[in-house]
């Protein structure tokens, strides 16, 4: 029998959207479009709740009965509006992930962000997901987990595209909540769920809270990462306490390495991925995508393991992961290699078998080189 992920990569080179190809007059910033939608590339920090357009609130709102003081999907894009910074985001957040009821619900979402991502070059995604947040409304691990594994195998089977999830806890709830949801998954994790994460508010110290809980993902084979979001309070000091005390792999957002060389020197010697998202709020914040995105810049350049992520695009301003790279790109100037680092950095931090990391960096080399040969033929000027 053809191992699932092997299935995925094989009906990928079949059902892949045929590479783009340019009209002579096209100009350079198409071009650089087609080249970053068609680059395959793997998605590692993107929140399973957070990709719910507003349209499909609405949807699931209605279909389960759920009253909602939003009429239209403008409504619902209004009060995202109200965001600003990590915490009036999250109360919005966790205030719309309400309507997630049944296991149509979460496979619903989750299909929808596969399709999504497909059609921007992603061939492997890892997603986190927040148990916790639909046990507090009665929601029970089978049906979530249950929606998940559907919208994993339709997603292999109509896209060609693998996925795995992250079990995430709440950085602001007990640790002890945490333990209990990890054995409570012990059901699904390694075929379903591979790694486990920390996000939501970030409390201080919060390392050292999930150490024991850290130390029993380990020890059931799992992966690790932890949130150490952009500009908060004692970020360095979170920063080294992920990896001396949580033993993580991955950093998501990570952007605050850059405050402390030693912290540079660190990552690079762990050889610790950095899933960085140069995401936008609704709200207009002058500034924000300029910083992000000349972070991960600098970060690329100093040749750590840096991508870029898409973390909740369904609730910032529907902009997927080749939308916020090609973002990157036009904000500072990156070239082609660059991009394809981005791309190679995000399978070589995958958390994927070997045999799989070799066929997907085949694969980009094929259309790297295939790239390549089209811009030769196009016309000066074009790139």
């Amino acid at each position: 029998m053809v191992r699932g992920w092997l299935a995925a990569v094989v009906l990928s080179l079949l059902v892949i959207a045929p590479r783009p190809t340019l009209a002579a007059d096209e100009t350079g910033e198409s071009a650089d479009r087609a080249f970053i939608m068609g680059l395959p590339k793997a998605e590692l920090h993107v929140h399973l709740e957070g990709t719910m357009e507003p349209e499909l609130y609405l949807e699931m709102a209605r279909r389960n009965g759920i009253a909602t003081r939003y009429a239209t999907p403008e409504d619902v894009r209004s009060r995202l509006r109200d965001a600003n910074d990590l915490s009036s985001f999250i109360q919005i957040y966790e205030e719309l992930v309400g309507v997630m009821q049944t296991e149509r619900d979460f496979h619903d979402v989750a299909l929808a962000y596969f399709r999504k991502a497909r059609s921007q070059g992603v061939v492997h995604a890892e997603v986190y997901v927040d148990p916790q947040l639909h046990q507090a409304r009665g929601v029970s691990l089978a049906t979530l987990y249950g929606g998940l594994a559907r919208a994993r195998e339709d997603a292999s089977r109509e896209l060609g595209l693998d996925a795995r999830f992250i079990l995430s806890f709440l950085r602001d709830r007990p640790a002890d909540q945490a333990a209990q949801v990890l054995e409570e998954s012990r059901p699904w994790l390694g075929s379903l769920i591979i790694g486990v994460g920390l996000d939501n508010p970030e409390v201080d110290d919060f390392p050292a809270k999930f150490q024991a809980v850290y130390a029993r993902a380990r020890e059931l084979g799992l992966h690790l990462t932890s949130h150490c979001d952009v500009d908060q309070p004692n970020t360095v000091a979170h920063h080294w306490s992920v990896i001396k005390l949580l033993g993580v792999e991955r950093i998501d957002h990570g952007l605050n390495v850059l405050n402390d060389p030693a912290l540079v020197e660190e990552v690079r010697r762990r050889k610790i991925g950095l899933t960085g998202a140069a995401t936008l709020f609704y709200a207009d914040i002058p500034g924000r995508m300029e910083y992000r995105a000349g972070a991960i810049a600098r970060l690329l350049d100093k040749g750590l393991l840096v991508t870029v992520n898409s973390d909740d695009p369904g609730m910032k301003r529907s902009l997927y992961v080749g939308d916020l790279m090609l973002r990157v790109q036009q904000t500072t100037g990156m070239d082609r290699a660059h991009l394809a680092q981005l791309a190679r950095n995000s399978f070589a931090i995958s958390w994927i078998e070997p045999a799989q990391r070799r066929a997907y960096a085949l694969r980009l080399k094929r259309y790297l080189r295939q790239s390549d040969l089209d811009l030769a033929k196009r016309p000066a000027g074009v790139r």
